[in-house]
């Protein structure tokens, strides 16, 4: 079944608009290493950003949320769909458009250790995509590095220092300080807490959003925890198996999911009393194989609240208040 386009309600274009986005990966088999199937990591994704938003994405592990942020980037090809990006489908730009567009969508990555190089000084971290796109001297390079320093709470002294000479939540400082240094429109932030302490990921959360305010970012934020999706979020997305289960405003998702998988996942969020009354929902069971998913609603196999079209057919879009949508057959017709 084709996925549907979904159009947002807002009259203005959004920063960000993706439309029936595929990323397959193939799976190769023989000593001619035949395609025999594939990996349907992102299968069918639409939504849309406006400039100045947060989009949360969550979902469980290999639901095909770091792959759609590196599609978005055009790190990894897309197999089929749209990004229209301020205007312009990326997708289709060549290599001088697509060298541009590097400049205004940057990437905050999950790992402060390794996503940094251990034999440059940090002032070479963060100048160089700067140096990449032929901008400045290097003096000019040094001093917006110890700029951004400054900004994300270090001291502009440490350009001269190694990686291995700073805490963790010190090290993901310095990795958003890279991500600010060509001013981008769009920041996607993978997972920028979870190899954090806890005391230190609130830090990190807070820092992001005085930037947001003071730089007018957009952020997509990819993240487990969902006490920090409702935290971080204007929008939510919510993905299983490289697709789009429910898409809604942080505050209705949260105070009313409707598919059985946002119950689910919302349902798991630690309260710190344990006696008040929350929604009661459990998922039972492994998720199936994105090499080969199951049929019709790919939730069903291990949804308490299936009926027999579950397995038949595969759930459109329905609208239930505003822009709150969800794919599951409990609302459609």
């Amino acid at each position: 079944m084709e996925a549907k386009k979904f159009q947002s309600p807002n009259q203005r274009e959004p920063l960000l608009r993706v439309s029936n986005l595929v990323k397959y990966f193939p799976v190769k088999e023989g000593i001619f290493s035949k395609v025999v199937t594939h990996v349907r990591a992102v299968d069918g994704v639409s939504f849309s950003l406006d400039k100045g938003q947060t989009l949360g994405l969550v979902g469980e592990s290999g639901c095909g949320k770091t792959t759609l942020a590196r599609v978005l980037l055009r790190l990894i090809p897309a197999t089929s769909g749209e990004i229209t990006f301020d205007g312009m489908n990326i997708l289709k730009a060549d290599g001088g458009q697509l060298r541009k567009h590097r400049r205004n969508m940057q990437l905050i990555f999950q790992d402060p250790f390794s996503s940094l190089n251990p034999r440059m000084r940090v002032g070479k971290i963060i100048g160089e995509p700067l140096s990449h796109h032929n901008i400045g001297t290097p003096r000019d390079r040094r001093k917006k590095a110890q700029e951004l320093l400054e900004i994300v709470g270090l001291q502009a002294t440490d350009v001269w220092r190694y990686p291995h000479e700073f805490s963790g939540g010190q090290r993901q400082r310095i990795g958003i300080a890279r991500s600010l240094v060509l001013n981008p429109k769009l920041i996607i932030c993978d997972e920028p807490v979870s190899a954090l302490d806890v005391s230190i990921q609130s830090q990190i959360l807070n820092l992001l959003d005085k930037l947001q305010k003071e730089f007018n970012l957009t952020y997509i934020f990819i993240a487990h925890g969902l006490n920090v999706i409702r935290h971080m979020s204007d929008r939510v997305v919510v993905m299983y198996l490289g697709k789009v289960m429910e898409e809604a405003s942080s505050d209705q998702l949260f105070s009313s999911p409707k598919h059985p998988y946002t119950k689910a996942l919302v349902a798991a969020i630690p309260v710190p009393n344990p006696r008040s009354i929350g929604f009661e929902a459990t998922v039972e069971g492994d998720v199936p194989s994105p090499i080969n998913p199951p049929s019709g609603c790919s939730f069903h196999t291990r949804c308490s609240e299936v009926m027999e079209v579950c397995s038949k057919k595969e759930p459109g879009f329905t609208i239930i208040e505003g822009d709150h949508r969800v794919a599951c057959h409990l609302f459609g017709e």
